[in-house]
């Protein structure tokens, strides 16, 4: 279950689903084979609060989930921020 918000330096809790988005982002497994395949695809949740919703977006990134600035056009790469793991009970 998604508890915080996935800006690490925003402190809202996840407690309704009317305040932010949660992103369903798809991340390529770790450990890639040898011969170049890939794993089987992981899928994770990450809530942005309302506020920080108006300012970031998460983005899959090939070093890992990203919470970058909302820009137009296109994200260059590796200018977000590491998301924080999403807690699962």
């Amino acid at each position: 279950m998604v508890s915080k918000c996935a800006n690490p330096a925003c402190p809202a809790t996840f407690r309704y689903l009317h305040d932010g988005v949660l992103f369903y982002v798809t991340v390529e497994a770790a450990g890639r084979r040898e011969d170049g395949g890939g794993g089987i695809p992981k899928h994770e949740r990450f809530w942005l609060c309302g506020e920080c919703l108006r300012k970031l977006t998460v983005i899959a990134d090939p070093t890992g989930i990203l919470v970058v600035p909302l820009q137009p056009g296109l994200v260059p790469r590796n200018s977000g921020t590491p998301a924080r793991p999403w807690d699962s009970a």
